[in-house]
Formats: structure tokens, sequence, C-alpha cells
């Protein structure tokens, strides 16, 4: 695929039809990689100007989190070099890199990046011009180089995503061209060496696949793959499918294995694994305007909720869902506009399938005009969002970064968020 052709729809394979489902306007800017490093090289300086006792320079967009060693790891797309930077953060809501950390050391810019602990790294890996790129960085903050690549290629499509054993990170992505596109996976040990000819295709389903997301099973030592797929670029009838992977990367369900198949387009799906069953969620346009649906999947890779769970069904469009989970509760976060502007939801969701919060929780508060494609992690007894956020809605103006911690008991412990990176007024 044409590189300045991919840079218009990084990160969204199924462009059009999102987009009028109301997700988040920064998928709808043509900014891609090239622009992203020109507005890299344009603010350099603030490399030179950096305060550690303020938040980190103006952010862009696509923030993950992870949990590990005590601490929330937090990573986006920002101006400055390398494009991905990141700020760990204390349980208590104390940020401790305000400055923000350089994740990507080296000289090709990057975005939308994807995170999980294995144990004792934080990996943390993200697209750029012509591939896949990864590191991994120390629970004090130290980035451990060299810089690692996982696959080299011009028809990458992000975004990308890690998911950890203690040996082994998988890594998912989508590799689109003339024809269609498929899900892959790469494997990277522990000490970060990207295993040879491990980039395998679990499936596509479909025509056109997009968005995949993985979980790890401790209990039967594998990965659970699950991705959206549709018969063309702009489906409007796509479908959840998943794939079992070993750590060796076996791959034990063939070309993977429907989900959720149900009438309108089923898109942006993710996973956990709750110690019983795999919780997989999406978004899901069979009532008309997107609500976020959920399914439980057994270790032996059987849907348990064929028909889907309704995790809320509210007015307007409900998208971009993610899920972390701890004892017999997960949190389940997404971009929400039933109130006009894009905010922050939340719900629980139990291992029995019971959800307990109606059509869900408001998470992000007031005083700020925007807030979009949120991520969530938990540790020590709380649950940890983190989201893009405007001060004033401008589709194209660059966002930064905020979070957000909630309890088991589904309390908002942050009135107003916590900035992660300087504000756009700062």
């Amino acid at each position: 695929m044409k590189r300045g052709v991919r840079a218009g729809i990084a990160g969204l394979l199924f462009g059009s039809m999102l987009a009028g489902c109301g997700v988040a306007p920064e998928l709808e800017s043509p900014q891609g990689h090239e622009a992203l490093e020109a507005s890299t090289s344009a603010e350099a300086g603030l490399d030179a100007a950096r305060d550690d006792s303020k938040p980190a320079a103006l952010a862009r967009f696509g923030p993950a989190v992870a949990y590990g060693d005590g601490k929330y790891f937090a990573v986006w797309t920002d101006v400055r070099t390398g494009g991905i930077w990141g700020t760990r953060v204390k349980p208590d809501g104390t940020v401790l890199d305000k400055g923000g950390i350089r994740i990507n050391t080296s000289d090709l810019s990057g975005s939308r990046p994807g995170i999980a602990f294995n144990g004792t790294h934080f990996f943390v890996v993200w697209g750029n011009i012509d591939g896949i790129d990864g590191v991994r960085v120390k629970p004090d903050g130290t980035v451990v180089g060299p810089v690692f690549r996982v696959i080299q290629t011009d028809e990458f499509q992000g975004p990308t995503r890690v998911a950890c054993s203690p040996k082994i990170c998988l890594v998912t992505y989508t590799v689109t061209g003339d024809d269609g596109s498929v899900i892959y996976v790469t494997r990277v040990t522990k000490d970060g060496v990207v295993l040879p000819s491990t980039d395998r295709s679990v499936g596509g389903g479909s025509n056109y696949s997009a968005d995949a997301s993985a979980a790890w099973n401790n209990s039967r030592k594998e990965f659970l793959v699950v991705w959206s797929t549709g018969d063309d670029q702009d489906s409007e009838s796509a479908d959840i499918y998943g794939n079992r992977v070993k750590e060796d990367g076996t791959i034990l369900d063939d070309d993977g294995f429907p989900i959720s198949t149900a009438v309108g387009a089923q898109t942006t799906p993710d996973v956990e694994w709750t110690g019983k069953n795999y919780q997989v969620v999406w978004s899901d346009t069979r009532n008309g305007n997107p609500d976020i649906y959920g399914a439980r999947v057994n270790g032996q890779g059987k849907v348990k909720d064929p028909y889907g769970i309704p995790i809320t069904r509210a007015a307007a469009a409900q998208t971009a869902p993610r899920i972390a989970h701890h004892n017999n509760k997960s949190l389940v976060v997404w971009d929400d506009t039933r109130n006009g502007p894009h905010s922050i939801w939340g719900s629980r969701w139990d291992e029995d399938g019971d959800v307990w919060d109606g059509s869900g929780f408001p998470i992000s508060s007031g005083g700020l005009a925007q807030h979009y494609l949120p991520d969530v992690a938990y540790g020590s007894d709380r649950f940890f969002t983190v989201y893009a956020a405007q001060n004033v809605y401008e589709p194209y103006e660059p966002h930064f970064i905020v979070g957000t911690r909630v309890t088991h008991q589904a309390q908002v412990k942050d009135v107003p968020a916590i900035p992660l990176t300087r504000t756009y007024k700062d």
C-alpha cells in the first residue's frame, strides 16, 4: 500500500463507518506519521526547555496504560522527539515523571502505542512509518535499549497492542494491502528478542480485519487474540472473531472462531482473562447507534454468550471499549456521546455475566470540552483510566492526556482528572 494513503488512514481500518458512529475526531483527522514527524520537528525545542515541575508538553492522542511493580505506567503519542512518551503514576494519584519519559529512543517517530507488564519489565510497542518497534522499560522508568524491530513492512496498520506472559510478549497488529487485511502476531522474549519467523496470521474471518487485542491466560499458558472483521474496508456488518495462541506460537483455532456475528457492525474489541473466563467487549450497532456489548469465552474457546450481553444501550454513540479485571469484577470503559460531547463512561461486569451499573456511570468530569479513547488497568485496589482530552472542541487540534482512578465500588476518585501532560492552555 502506498505510504501516503496508509498515513491518511493510520490506525483506522473501518474508517468511514466508525466516523459515522461518532468516533473521536483524532481518528477522523488526516494526520498520519508524516504529519506527526513534522510537528515533532517544529517543537523539538521543547526538549531543551523541559521543566520537570510541570506536566509534559502537549500530547496528541492514543494513550495506553498498564500496572506493574506497585505503579501504573501510561504511554501516549507525543509531539516531542521520538513520538512515544510516558509517565508513571502511584496508586495515590501522584505523577512520578511530570516532565515525561521519552520511550522511543530511535530516530523514527512513532504513534499509537500499546503497553503490557511481564512481571519484571513494561513492554511498549508502537507503529512508525515502515513497521512496528518496541522497547522494554524498567519499573523505575529506565528505558532498556536498544529498540527492537517487531516487523518491517509498509503494509502495517495500527493500532499495535501487546499482551505478556512471564516469558513471552505477543504483539498484535494488522497487515493490509490492496486485496484486504489480516491479523498477525509476533512473539518477543522477556529479554526483548524478537523470535525469528514467528510473525504469523491468526486469521481474518473476512476480507478486512482490524483492531486486534490479546490477553494472557496463565492457567492454560496461552493467549486469546480477538479482532473485528468485515467484507470490505467500510463494512457495516463486521463481526468479532478470536483465536488462541500458545506461548510457543502454536495457533489452536485455524483461522479463528466467531465470538459475535450479530446484525450490524461489531468493532474495536478488547479482551481480559478473569481466572475463569475471557471477557470480550466491543462496540455494536445491532440497535442502530453504537452500544457496548460483551461475551464470555471459556478457556477451550467456547463462547458462553453467543448473542452478547449488553453493557450499555444508552442514547447516541458508545465506542472504543477497554476492559480491566480484578477478583470477580471487571471495569469496562468507553467513549460516550449520550450528552453531546465525547466523554468517558464505565460499568462493572462480573464473572457470572451480570452488569452492575445499568447504562453506566460517568468517569470523566466537567470542565473540559471533550474526552476520547480511554484505556484502563487495575492495580493496588484501584482501576486507573487514561484518556485524551480537549479544553475547546477543535477536531484537528492536539489533545492532552489525563487519568482518573475508580474504586471497586464505582467511586470516581479524581475530579478533576489528573493531568499527565501539559494542557492546551498551559
